[in-house]
């Protein structure tokens, strides 16, 4: 099988090299070509005919890298190496906490059930972007754009990632931007609005937690000043398997007139002159095929691991991946 392995092997503090991936791919029976996410040649790698690409990295780089990809007859399978890996959680993929071996989560694609992901776009006064996460006004995109993780342990960059978000959300003044979602304006005032496709943002925050990633609808979460204290108390207790006390309201168009807030797409701002002007939100037609752990395999672990997200090797089973 013709594999595209594309690893950031700066991400996952060294848990799982490129090489040692690509042993375990060409153990599997995967003809393997590699491509660092940087590599000026990475447009046309992934333009080239592939079965399979092997995304390796954190969310800002797996993002990136299906937001350009060509949509072609062939499976994408994702190997979560960053800190929040809120794309790889909200797939239910792996654990983001023990991503495996590279054999058991090379195994644990022999059974693997496909995904169809959703690819949103949006085009503002800059031009016109692809996303996969969300685009988002507000606090929790100024918190994303602006916090700073380097030289920051992993094992603090979620908590401190949530402690700046609950203070710019404590901060955070009434949104100058106005939205509309499926034709329908938003009249109340608004402290945050995240246009969601998935079901995490930020520092592993579970905001949408019903979003389906492929149902062609975003999930538009908002918090209005009255809900501000009830949000905090959320964050700071980490309440993440409750649902938080604020608004989803399900859409397949988004319009925002944005005076200026702060503005994200995934973990970026856009490049711009112009801080306003109408801004548009919606999906592409194609959709990208996504390799997650089989239900069957799931089923079966249930006793076993009643308590949350399975991991590589409890998937992984006595099989191979074979061409």
């Amino acid at each position: 099988m013709q594999t595209l392995l594309i690893h950031n092997d700066s991400a996952g503090a060294g848990q799982l090299t490129p090489n040692e991936l690509k042993a375990a791919l060409s153990a599997g029976g995967l003809a393997i070509r590699h491509c660092a996410p940087q590599d000026p040649a990475l447009d046309a790698m992934l333009a080239e005919p592939s079965q399979l690409v092997v995304l390796a990295g954190g969310d800002g780089t797996i993002a990136r890298i299906l937001s350009k990809m060509p949509f072609q007859r062939r499976s994408v399978a994702i190997v979560p190496l960053g800190t929040a890996n809120n794309i790889a959680q909200s797939l239910g993929i792996l654990d983001a906490t023990n991503p495996g071996s590279g054999n058991e989560i090379v195994t644990a694609w022999k059974h693997a059930d496909i995904q169809r992901l959703d690819i949103g776009r949006i085009i503002g006064p800059w031009g016109e972007n692809r996303f996969v996460e969300a685009v988002g006004i507000g606090p929790l995109a100024r918190t994303i754009l602006q916090f700073k993780s380097e030289g920051v342990a992993a094992a603090d960059r979620i908590r401190l990632g949530r402690e700046a978000f609950h203070h710019a959300l404590s901060k955070a003044e009434r949104l100058k931007s106005r939205v509309t979602v499926d034709g329908q304006a938003l009249e109340q005032d608004l402290l945050l609005v995240e246009v969601m496709n998935i079901q995490h943002a930020g520092s592993r925050l579970r905001l949408a937690p019903a979003a389906d990633i492929g149902d062609g609808q975003f999930d538009v979460v908002t918090i209005r000043p009255d809900q501000r204290d009830a949000v905090l108390a959320w964050i700071k207790a980490g309440l993440n398997d409750e649902p938080p006390p604020l608004t989803v309201t399900r859409a397949r168009e988004v319009e925002i007139d944005w005076q200026g807030d702060p503005l994200r797409i995934d973990d970026y701002a856009p490049k711009t002159d112009v801080y306003e002007g109408p801004v548009s939100i919606g999906f592409v037609a194609e959709r990208l095929d996504i390799l997650v752990p089989s239900k069957r395999d799931q089923q079966a672990e249930k006793p076993a691991s009643a308590v949350g997200s399975p991991t590589v090797s409890s998937l992984a089973g006595n099989a191979t991946v074979t061409a």
